[in-house]
């Protein structure tokens, strides 16, 4: 029997979802749940409410695509409802709130995953090799182009409250993560002053975070460059190893290097469903996409959230 998916949120990341489920066996769309009533579903079966998404016994699996603002609430509803949960990203807005949707699960018995697809771009290789250490010195930038209006308009992405700040949390998230996954744990994150679009809405961040392992990462995420770019470089006593643009690309001390092509973004979100499938089947955590890995960011962006701004 497929697992059945309540999609909560028919915006952007959640027709995203429903994209990446059509070609994934083993699960199903079964509803949509979006409060307002003027947008459409894509012909998609529509949830009466909340709760009764929540009630429907044919949901297993519920995603929440809805901004990051309030989100660690509907997932705990949702755990204690008998749902597995998938968080879009950032999952939470606080270590508090990490917390209470970790607790949440453990009492429930159900696994909760993260739509951190960038994850799935390291080969085992990279994992393999110990990245950690005061000797590992990384370098992070991202560039993603907003218009100065994308963040001032009427909506949820110009709420601080609900967005959890603007271009780090929503673009820069995934990269950081990435860092996180090969470096550890941040310890301390030191920030320059952070530009901002709106009130809480940041443009650019620049800072460095240094690990509990001692490695140190140096970061710039952009809004304001034409300039497109997604790039992490990790150098160490072992080798180095670049990210860039989702190519993945190790480098042996003798330098011997290895790449692996760019796997299209859509396809990953693939992945996750599929390893979402394999966690409600096996009442285990995700492999890659599994929350308890997400505390770093959210730290990171926590550190962001509470940096010295200078508004454009």
């Amino acid at each position: 029997m497929s697992l059945g998916v309540g999609i909560v949120g028919h915006g952007s990341a959640g027709r995203q979802h429903v994209a990446a489920l059509r070609g994934v066996d083993g699960a199903r769309v079964v509803a949509v749940l979006e409060e307002d009533p003027a947008a459409g579903t894509g012909g998609l079966p529509r949830a009466a409410s909340w709760p009764a998404l929540l009630a429907d016994p044919e949901v297993g699996l519920v995603a929440l695509c809805v901004p990051p603002g309030g989100r660690a609430r509907l997932a705990v509803e949702a755990l204690e409802a008998g749902k597995a949960v998938l968080l879009e990203k950032p999952p939470t807005t606080s270590a508090e709130e990490h917390a209470e949707v970790l607790a949440a699960a453990r009492a429930a018995g159900r696994p909760v995953g993260v739509m951190l697809q960038h994850r799935l771009r390291l080969p085992e290789p990279a994992l393999a090799t110990d990245w950690t250490g005061p000797e590992v010195t990384a370098v992070l930038e991202v560039s993603r182009y907003r218009p100065p209006d994308h963040y001032r308009r009427a909506g949820w992405r110009g709420d601080p409250a609900a967005s959890f700040g603007g271009i780090a949390a929503h673009l820069g998230v995934h990269y950081l993560d990435l860092a996180c996954q090969l470096l550890g744990r941040p310890a301390t994150v030191a920030l320059a002053p952070v530009r901002e679009r709106a009130p809480g809405i940041d443009s650019r961040v620049a800072g460095t975070v240094v690990f509990e392992s001692g490695a140190t990462l140096a970061f710039a995420v952009t809004a304001e460059s034409p300039a497109r770019t997604e790039r992490l470089h990790l150098l160490g006593p072992g080798g180095a190893l670049l990210v860039a643009d989702g190519q993945v690309t190790t480098t042996t001390a003798e330098g011997v290097a290895t790449s692996w092509p760019a796997a299209p973004t859509a396809a990953l979100r693939g992945e996750v469903y599929r390893e979402m499938v394999h966690a409600v089947a096996t009442g285990l955590p995700p492999r890659r996409c599994h929350l308890e890995g997400a505390r770093g960011v959210t730290d990171i962006l926590a550190g962001v959230v509470r940096g010295t701004a200078v508004t454009r």
